[in-house]
């Protein structure tokens, strides 16, 4: 009996020992994982600081993650983890030179994270290298297709090279991985827009952009800009004013929001925008130019041609501002002076000038 007993208790007190084993974690371990926990919280913490655009405390709490990312790698040479965040911090403080230094050594350590390759072509991109950044974006989807921050950052590297459009692949695959991703509609938008000259799907993606995020005020520009072209003049009113209301300095936008209203007969609301312009940029020839129009068509054609004059004398072959000054001296009965432009207009290759010379100015010759 009694030696059933001692074997009993010899058996529990080996099964509680084993048991107490599968629970103890070295000090070490634990104390690092405890850094690390601190170090991302900071990160964290700096993330929400930049969404307030507090850009001295971020950095602040960057530098301090990076120390203590520095601090556990020390202690744990071989952790991808540890490695890893340090190098992702480094290139938040735009120490991009040391952050390609430990995603090799991450990367070194376990090759099957694409997100490392993909964080890494961010970092050499950066520093001007886009044929290695190429390459760890291209490894990054390859293992991760559905990345679509890898993808994305390939179509900005793309986009940024002699031939954008194969750039509208990388936005279309970020797109189908996440429906959500803004900037993708942005930036295909805006390659529709600029490169393919296509507005009809140009729109297709900024209403998109806008239905994700009516907030996004980089959203109404473009969208405005593409209304205009596709002469939806009162929808481009709509969204650049939209835009220029948080973005009150922007040239292009109120030089396009300008000429939309001139198209549905709002000249003074065109001039309003055109003043604006001038008084940013006080040799902005279309700004002179467009105002001269608008004025024209409120009937005050003396200071229609001051401005037109001075388009002119700050770019003197400006064969449209010629034009466009005939056609208020039309509008003012100084037909002779108005075929004189026509014909310097004709001298600089303009195309339309000829045509209204035949049409207009042949009995005075």
């Amino acid at each position: 009996m009694l030696e059933f007993v001692s074997k009993y208790i010899s058996l529990v007190f080996v099964l509680f020992s084993v048991h107490l084993n599968a629970q103890i974690v070295p000090k070490q371990e634990v104390a690092a994982t405890n850094f690390l926990d601190a170090a991302n919280h900071k990160c964290d913490s700096a993330e929400v600081h930049l969404k307030i655009k507090d850009f001295k405390g971020a950095d602040k709490l960057f530098k301090s993650a990076v120390k203590d990312y520095k601090n556990i790698v020390k202690e744990n040479p071989d952790s991808y983890a540890a490695i890893y965040r340090l190098a992702i911090t480094q290139t938040k403080i735009k120490d991009y030179k040391n952050a390609v230094i430990n995603f090799n050594k991450a990367l070194e350590i376990d090759t099957t994270h694409g997100e490392a390759y993909r964080e890494r072509g961010i970092a050499q991109y950066a520093q001007g290298n886009s044929k290695e950044a190429y390459t760890d974006f291209v490894k990054a989807t390859d293992k991760n297709y559905d990345d679509a921050e890898a993808f994305y950052q390939l179509g900005l590297l793309v986009e940024s090279g002699k031939d954008p459009e194969p750039a509208i692949v990388n936005y279309s695959r970020v797109i189908e991985i996440k429906p959500n991703f803004e900037n993708a509609y942005l930036k295909r938008g805006i390659i529709y827009f600029n490169l393919k000259k296509d507005y009809t799907l140009a729109l297709i993606d900024f209403n998109s952009l806008l239905e994700i995020n009516p907030e996004n005020n980089v959203g109404y520009l473009w969208r405005g800009k593409t209304k205009f072209k596709g002469e939806d003049f009162q929808g481009a009113d709509k969204d650049l004013s939209r835009y220029i209301d948080y973005e009150p300095g922007n040239t292009e936008a109120l030089i396009t929001k300008g000429a939309a209203r001139i198209n549905i007969n709002n000249n003074s609301g065109a001039v309003s925008d055109f003043d604006e312009v001038i008084k940013l940029e006080p040799k902005n020839i279309i700004a002179y130019m467009n105002r001269g129009v608008a004025k024209g068509g409120m009937k005050k054609y003396k200071d229609a041609l001051q401005d037109l004059d001075m388009a002119i004398k700050i770019k003197f072959d400006f064969s449209t501002a010629y034009i466009n000054r005939a056609a208020v001296k039309f509008a003012s009965g100084d037909k002779k002076g108005a075929c004189k432009d026509l014909e310097k207009a004709d001298g600089l290759n303009n195309e339309k000038a000829y045509k209204l010379i035949q049409q207009y100015c042949k009995d005075m010759k």
